[in-house]
């Protein structure tokens, strides 16, 4: 997960000097220690870095990183503060992850990640909002009905994340293209449909060395699991060798074209979309932050409407 490197990186002493000479800064440098440490960081605002990144003629994202290694924390970032290292922010703000489907989970996905720190996202989905998508769909609000579901999810993040970089794509997922939507992800997010076109991504991530994590929901209730491929170097991460698919675990007998057209007639809860892009936030924040053994991690079910949450060993 490289950071992209388009200026020399400051020093310490010359990002303090910029930081506390600058008209928006607001309270004291640290906590009256100086320089920054683990224990006594410094909280910079957004409007500080942006002009930092601007004289510098470099991202925003790479001057955030920079800062980070100094123990010069973003603002936004102040409440994630005690609960994840400068080590791991750097890893979520340096990650890319694909969200394949971008309606219920991908919408609530795309937010908790923009939120955590996630610093890159591909987003892909053919489909629009319609009116039905407004009890559950995260970026769906009457304005955005008849908008691309890709797009909407793209410019929702931006707002969000500023620094985030966004790709969108309005088209389905395929054999063909899979590859380069897959090329510089370090995780991919499935929110898809069908479990054909679930199948068919995780089997492309694996072959790819790509973590998979599968998100599904109906009525009251969520799946969740992850799949890490084996590293390239040892035997089961050899290309040629079909890495094990846990969908084909979890629904042997696929789904005939009659239950497909079934689950996407049925009803489905906020509650399990919402409680269930949690657990697959979790899973992906896991894979990132080296959490994370190769495999198939536990199945996690969820009713939404009892509340209950139960693991499975596979």
């Amino acid at each position: 997960m490289p950071m992209p490197s388009e200026a020399r990186p400051l020093s310490a002493d010359e990002l303090l000097t910029f930081i506390s000479g600058h008209p928006a800064r607001r309270g004291l440098p640290s906590d009256g220690v100086t320089p920054p440490d683990a224990a006594h960081p410094l909280f910079v605002e957004r409007d500080v870095l942006a002009d930092l990144a601007r004289l510098r003629g470099c991202p925003l994202r790479q001057v955030m990183d920079e800062c980070l290694s100094r123990h010069i924390w973003p603002e936004r970032f102040r409440r994630n503060y005690g609960l994840f290292s400068v080590m791991a922010m750097r890893r979520l703000l340096g990650a890319r992850v694909l969200l394949a489907g971008c309606g219920g989970l991908g919408g609530h996905l795309a937010g908790l990640l923009a939120r955590l720190g996630i610093g890159a996202f591909v987003f892909c989905d053919p489909d629009s909002f319609t009116e039905s998508n407004l009890n559950r769909q995260a970026f769906c609000t009457e304005r955005t009905l008849g908008r691309p579901k890709a797009e909407v999810a793209a410019e929702a993040v931006r707002d969000m994340a500023g620094h985030a970089e966004v790709v969108s794509h309005v088209l389905a997922v395929t054999a063909d293209n899979l590859p380069a939507l897959l090329d510089g992800v370090d995780v991919a997010l499935d929110c898809l449909d069908s479990v054909a076109d679930k199948t068919l991504l995780e089997n492309a991530c694996l072959r790819a060395g790509v973590p998979f994590v599968h998100g599904g929901v109906l009525r009251h209730e969520g799946m969740v699991f992850r799949n890490v491929p084996e590293p390239a170097d040892s035997p089961a991460g050899a290309p040629d060798a079909l890495p094990d698919i846990g969908l084909r675990r979890l629904y042997p007998q696929g789904q005939s074209a009659a239950e497909l057209d079934a689950a996407r007639a049925a009803g489905v809860s906020v509650l399990s979309v919402a409680g269930t892009a949690c657990l697959m936030a979790g899973q992906c924040l896991r894979i990132l932050l080296g959490d994370a053994a190769p495999g198939l991690g536990r199945l996690y079910h969820l009713d939404s409407g009892l509340p209950e949450l139960e693991s499975f060993a596979w």
